[in-house]
């Protein structure tokens, strides 16, 4: 055998040994990611009970609030919280409840919407590396909803 075969089958053999694991940690990662989803739409809806809604009502203002694809909704949010650092995930939380009490539509694939998101939760106008972040976002958001 010359060395080239040798590699090869080494390679393949490190693939078939080490597929499992990947895909083991893929599948483990993604459910962690489920339930980061699960648990802000819940936050959300707590928070309204905490309020003084009902938790029937609560759940469905946060129904309201996401249009039925929480699954979309969550992924638009964490490139929102991952794209722009300046905003805290309470602090969205704490602005996505009052948006869902007052049936307001949020949409995060908006840049406007992002901006006024943005302006609201800090008191104040984001400077322009905060607007290329948001635009940024936007842009993502926007294809992931296309």
């Amino acid at each position: 055998m010359n060395k080239q075969n040798i590699i090869r089958i080494t390679l393949f053999v490190s693939v078939l040994v080490f597929s499992p694991a990947i895909a083991d940690t893929l599948r483990i990662a993604t459910n962690i990611q489920t339930n980061l989803n699960i648990n802000i739409t819940e936050e959300i809806a707590s928070t309204l009970y905490k309020r003084g809604l009902e938790q029937k009502v609560a759940n469905e203002r946060v129904e309201e609030l996401i249009k039925g694809d929480a699954e979309l909704f969550v992924m638009m949010l964490n490139n929102l919280l991952y794209g722009c650092d300046d905003i805290a995930r309470e602090e969205i939380v704490k602005y996505l409840s009052k948006a869902a009490l007052h049936k307001q539509i949020v949409t995060l694939n908006s840049y406007d919407q992002l901006i006024d998101i943005y302006s609201k939760i800090k008191k104040s106008t984001p400077d322009e590396e905060v607007r290329e972040k948001l635009s940024a976002i936007a842009k993502r958001n926007t294809l992931m909803f296309g």
